[in-house]
């Protein structure tokens, strides 16, 4: 980041993940082997686009390594911000929009219930949990912001497939194949791209690095297009009070897909990336430094986790966007040791034992 920019959105990201200002020195400091105001590519079917929406209180250039990969590739990145609930943004007319701070009042419910999926405790109690999950989420400061992202997402896409993008948009996305979209984000962002897809005509899959599911209506349901979903190592850093740390079970285990279904679905693959925390699914994890960095983003190394996770959201999306052979997602998990298929052991022994 540069200029404004910068001077904008740094102080903003350190102020909401307790970082100082000097850990983030790189995102200023670094450069990526790209030029601002490439002539665009053309071929005549187009190029597939991707929607990436980022995750909660960050920024929309934060995976800025795998944008470029996948546009190195002939996919067209479209990354978005979520005003309020990003880092501080600055509109085009010059206005910044803050990062609106967490308020007292959300419905009690809501915590509780999570801790409960969270926990992995058994079939009966997960399914109790989530008829009072639903009822609560709404009265939630996530809750209204699931809708504002899931609109947010919607109304680009339905400018990109209709043609309505804005001006600074439109000669890249004349090179568009306006039909075969893909949605992909981290964290919140991850989860949106899950809860959007199944809503658009136009969607072929979705990718979610790591995002928890908080859309009542995909637990114990499928997303209904094929789903990458990239996992943080929880077996050693749990993201959730209460989390298991053995490797049977994930909380996003329960939804996706259905539970009687579950493990079994040739569309929904996922994958552990051992030793990275969930804010390992950023461009940070190549950044930081010092003595904190296994703190924030884990110990695995930055290239080798920005090349693992560029291999395979590249492979997924090449195979279920644009048809190629399924063996490539089989390599290039292959290529990464630190790459584990994951297996929802746990609910299926609970479906089992439940009879379903």
């Amino acid at each position: 980041m540069e200029g404004d920019e910068a001077a904008v959105r740094v102080p903003a990201i350190a102020r909401n993940f307790r970082y100082t200002t000097e850990e983030l020195h790189a995102l200023t400091s670094q450069r990526m082997n790209v030029r601002p105001g490439a002539t665009p590519a053309r071929q005549s079917r187009g190029f597939p686009v991707v929607v990436f929406s980022h995750g909660f209180f960050l920024y929309p250039e934060q995976n800025s390594a795998l944008a470029m990969r996948l546009a190195s590739h002939g996919y067209i990145v479209v990354s978005i911000a979520h005003p309020g609930d990003a880092a501080d943004v600055r509109l085009e007319d010059g206005r910044i929009v803050a990062t609106r701070p967490a308020v007292p009042g959300d419905d009690p419910r809501f915590a509780t219930t999570l801790k409960t999926l969270a926990g992995g405790q058994d079939l009966a109690t997960s399914r109790e949990a989530l008829t009072v999950y639903g009822e609560a989420l709404a009265a939630t400061r996530l809750g209204r912001s699931f809708v504002e992202w899931r609109d947010d997402t919607l109304a680009v896409a339905k400018a990109i497939v209709g043609g309505n993008e804005p001006r600074a948009l439109r000669e890249v996305l004349r090179a568009a194949h306006r039909n075969r979209l893909a949605f992909a984000g981290m964290s919140f962002g991850g989860a949106t791209s899950a809860t959007t897809c199944k809503l658009v005509d136009a969607c072929r899959a979705a990718v979610n690095l790591d995002g928890q599911n908080f859309d009542p209506d995909l637990f114990d349901r499928p997303v209904g297009r094929p789903f990458l979903l990239l996992l943080s190592d929880w077996t050693r850093y749990s993201l959730f009070e209460g989390q298991p740390k053995e490797a049977d079970f994930s909380p996003n285990d329960l939804a996706y897909e259905s539970w009687s279904a579950a493990g079994r679905s040739g569309d929904v693959l996922r994958v552990r990336l051992e030793g990275i925390r969930h804010m390992g699914f950023t461009d940070l994890v190549a950044l930081l430094e010092g003595s904190k960095r296994v703190e924030r983003v884990g110990e695995i190394g930055g290239d080798e986790a920005l090349s693992a996770i560029g291999d395979v959201v590249l492979a997924f999306l090449d195979v279920h966007v644009r048809e190629h052979d399924s063996v490539s997602i089989d390599r290039a998990i292959a290529r990464h040791p630190a790459l584990k298929r994951h297996e929802p052991a746990r609910l299926k022994k609970w479906v089992v034992g439940a009879g379903s």
